[in-house]
């Protein structure tokens, strides 16, 4: 099968959305498949040029920024620009190598960023599957052009039935809401995925090393002035505690800010960004790993990849009730949950992991055979194969 894979995200290098590509990318390589990824734009994750490559082979899979570039400019009128080079380069493509793809399948299809791709499949008659990982129409705006994003992608799932032949989702709960606007039975729940031979090194803790973790991004639905209040409040009764800040922050000098009114500057160690390479050595500094996800509508129809990570280290791991977390999770069991936006419950949870260290490896353990059990990318890709093979048929 060949498969035209487009989104609007960091490749090589980049975020949740780079992980689960990457994985899914390979998984289906690794079936007899021929996947080419295709990108309109990147994300403010590589302004600094972290993915140099605008096309090639990675992993031995082709990909293309089709603007011609990675970058993404620091400019507007730039980035309006490259999208536009990329769209004339998207509908170029399918037109000329039609023959050349069996299907097509977009990552997050937001309607003022993929419609034309919609239109054209539809004229072409190539099967298209779409994936969907959140819902922005629950989300605030935050500008002019956000606001139009949210409200085409109200749009959009009234046109899902014209076009798709199948949706994947990440949640049960965004099935759900989909299920309003398009068939149930073509609605494939695929939860978070991980690559176990990334944390396969990672195997047990000899001594305590006092270290909380906290990986991904640091916009408000994470939490994450949260969890530094709730370590500042633990740090009190557990001597020589530490806590890192892993991954890239757009929103350092807020962060900054926060961490200088409780007078922790200097106290908290902040990585910046890292590579996906480096993700398993940074979690295994760590002993406490936590998911703090706010009462955010984000944070119910989506779902971390960061928690399949934590989870595949065997690191206990602290995780809020939002979303289907308690569709897996157990608490005292596989992981340590607590209720989201309380700060205090988080600082108990904390400390509780240090007076009970041998109950919460134990916990952590069982958290590991969790993920191996419905989020190892390797099972979900089973999933995704058969969803494209009936598109194909049908």
């Amino acid at each position: 099968m060949r498969i035209a894979w487009f989104a609007n995200i960091d490749f090589q290098e980049g975020n949740a959305s780079n992980s689960r590509i990457r994985a899914f990318a390979n998984g289906l390589k690794n079936k007899g498949n021929q996947v080419f990824l295709f990108f309109l734009s990147s994300t403010v994750f590589n302004s600094n040029r972290i993915n140099k490559k605008n096309k090639g082979f990675f992993d031995g899979i082709y990909f293309n920024y089709l603007s011609g570039t990675a970058h993404r400019s620091n400019y507007r009128f730039f980035r309006f620009f490259n999208y536009l080079i990329a769209v004339i380069a998207s509908l170029i493509l399918l037109i000329k190598k039609r023959k050349h793809f069996d299907i097509v399948y977009i990552y997050q299809p937001r309607l003022l960023f993929f419609g034309h791709i919609f239109l054209l499949t539809k004229i072409l008659k190539i099967p298209l599957v779409i994936e969907l990982t959140e819902l922005d129409e629950k989300t605030k705006a935050k500008s002019l052009f956000s606001f139009l994003i949210i409200k085409s992608n109200v749009f959009n799932a009234y046109l899902y039935k014209y076009f798709c032949k199948n949706i994947i989702v990440i949640s049960e709960k965004l099935k759900k809401h989909l299920s309003k606007f398009y068939p149930e039975s073509k609605i494939i729940l695929i939860p978070i995925i991980v690559d176990f031979k990334r944390f396969e090194k990672i195997n047990g803790f000899e001594h305590k090393k006092f270290a909380i973790g906290y990986l991904g991004s640091f916009s408000s639905k994470d939490g994450v002035n949260q969890i530094i209040e709730s370590y500042k409040n633990a740090s009190e009764k557990v001597k020589g505690l530490k806590l890192k800040l892993i991954g890239f922050n757009p929103y350092k000098k807020q962060t900054n800010r926060f961490l200088k009114s409780l007078n922790l500057n200097g106290e908290v160690e902040k990585t910046g960004q890292i590579t996906y390479d480096k993700v398993p050595q940074w979690l295994e500094k760590c002993d406490l790993l936590i998911m703090n996800r706010t009462n955010h509508s984000f944070s119910h129809y989506g779902f971390p990849t960061k928690l399949g990570e934590y989870l595949a280290t065997g690191i206990p791991t602290i995780c809020t009730k939002v979303g289907d977390i308690e569709m897996y999770l157990t608490h005292a069991e596989n992981s340590y949950l607590i209720e989201p936006d309380n700060p205090m419950q988080l600082s108990e949870a904390i400390i509780k992991r240090y007076e009970k260290y041998e109950l919460f490896n134990k916990i952590g353990q069982q958290g590991k055979l969790v993920a191996h059990k419905h989020f190892d990318y390797i099972k979900n890709v089973e999933i995704l194969q058969n969803v494209l093979e009936q598109s194909l048929l049908n």
